[in-house]
């Protein structure tokens, strides 16, 4: 018979080896995830340059409330590997994060599994994805090294101001151009 600390319990250590945490939340299905998307993209090639990136992709408030042309976005997080910019009259917001030593190509599987528009960029020789989740939402990433960079933009009730991933492409655009 479980007891309801057992199931809890079960639920981490699930979690836990899924690679989920409260800060990225669960990604994986396991690296042998395929999907209908899978043959939309090239293999991701590990060997990509690693680009330096500062904290926050090395981007300022003002470059991402530029950007993205939401009014009142201002930075509610920041750390090494993940940065957040809100908005809290329209619940706009913008994030980034370097995901180090893993595979791009989970995170767009995931991004598919979901019912994501998938589309292929590059950006300066960085081959990656946007996933469209609406008109006004939008994901991209990036490679970097083993790893990847991965922006995240939803207008919520802001109005966009043209289409969401042209928006988030800039913004990885300006990361890469940003980078030391």
């Amino acid at each position: 018979m479980w007891k309801r600390g057992t199931i809890v319990g079960a639920a981490v250590v699930s979690a836990v080896a899924l690679g989920c945490s409260t800060v990225t939340g669960c990604s994986s299905f396991g690296s042998d995830a395929t999907s209908s998307t899978d043959t939309e993209s090239p293999s991701s090639s590990p060997n990509t340059e690693e680009l330096f990136v500062g904290e926050c992709g090395s981007m300022t408030d003002e470059q991402v409330a530029s950007i993205t042309a939401v009014r009142g976005i201002t930075s509610s997080s920041k750390n090494a590997v993940r940065c957040r910019w809100d908005a809290l009259d329209t619940g706009a917001y913008a994030m980034f994060t370097w995901y180090r030593g893993s595979p791009i190509d989970r995170e767009r599987t995931v991004a598919g599994q979901m019912g994501r528009e998938i589309g292929i960029i590059d950006v300066d020789g960085h081959p990656g994805f946007t996933a469209k989740g609406s008109d006004s939402s939008c994901e991209a990433g990036i490679e970097s090294g083993d790893g990847f960079l991965h922006w995240s933009l939803n207008y919520v009730f802001a109005v966009p101001p043209r289409d969401s991933c042209a928006v988030v492409e800039d913004l990885v655009r300006a990361t890469v151009e940003n980078a030391k």
